[in-house]
C-alpha cells in the first residue's frame, strides 16, 4: 500500500531538488481556496527550508569541527548554529515558490508546493555563516565545506510524511 502510495506521487514532490540549491515541499488537503491553500503550503515548505538549511549547518558544524580535529590545533565550530538561525531568516526571504500542484493522495486532492534558495542565494548564504562564524578556513577546505553544505544528508522520514498527507 506504502509502495503504491509513493509510486502515484510525482518525482518532485517526495525529492526536492534544485541544481546547485536547496529545495523543500509539503502539501495541504485542497480546501477549494487555491489562495488560501497556496500560502498555508508555501509557509509550510518554507519553514521546511529553514529546518533543512540548519541541518546542513549542523552537518558543516559537525564536518567542519572534524576537520580540524584532525590538525594539532582543536578549535570547536559552535557559532555555526547560533549563526545559521540568524541568516536563515534573512535568506528564506529570497526563497520563492518554483512549482506547485494539485496532486490526488490517498483519494483526496492536497495543493503541493515547492520552495527553493535558488544557486545564488545558497553560496551567499554560505558565505555569510563563514563569515560570521570567524573561522580561518583555507580556500581548499572552503571548496570542500560548500560542496558538503550543499549535499542532502538530510533523509526524510517518509513514513511521518506520508501519515501527514494520508491524514
Amino acid at each position: 500500500m506504502l509502495l503504491r502510495l509513493l509510486s502515484n506521487l510525482p518525482n518532485w514532490v517526495l525529492n526536492p531538488n534544485v541544481t546547485d540549491g536547496i529545495a523543500a515541499t509539503d502539501c495541504v488537503k485542497f480546501s477549494g481556496n487555491l489562495s488560501v491553500d497556496k500560502k498555508l503550503a508555501t509557509a509550510n515548505s518554507r519553514l521546511a527550508l529553514a529546518q533543512q538549511i540548519e541541518t546542513r549547518v549542523e552537518g558543516l558544524e559537525k564536518t567542519y569541527s572534524e576537520r580540524i580535529d584532525s590538525n594539532d590545533d582543536t578549535t570547536v565550530g559552535t557559532t555555526f548554529s547560533s549563526v545559521s538561525k540568524q541568516l536563515t531568516k534573512q535568506k528564506l526571504q529570497g526563497s520563492r515558490l518554483i512549482k506547485s500542484d494539485i496532486i490526488n493522495i490517498s483519494g483526496k486532492d492536497h495543493f503541493c508546493v515547492m520552495t527553493a534558495l535558488e544557486p545564488n542565494q545558497t553560496k551567499s548564504l554560505f558565505d555569510d555563516i563563514l563569515k560570521q562564524s570567524k573561522r580561518l578556513v583555507n580556500p581548499a577546505d572552503e571548496k570542500f565545506l560548500y560542496q558538503e553544505f550543499k549535499a542532502d544528508k538530510a533523509e526524510k522520514n517518509l513514513d511521518e510524511e506520508i501519515k501527514k498527507l494520508t491524514n
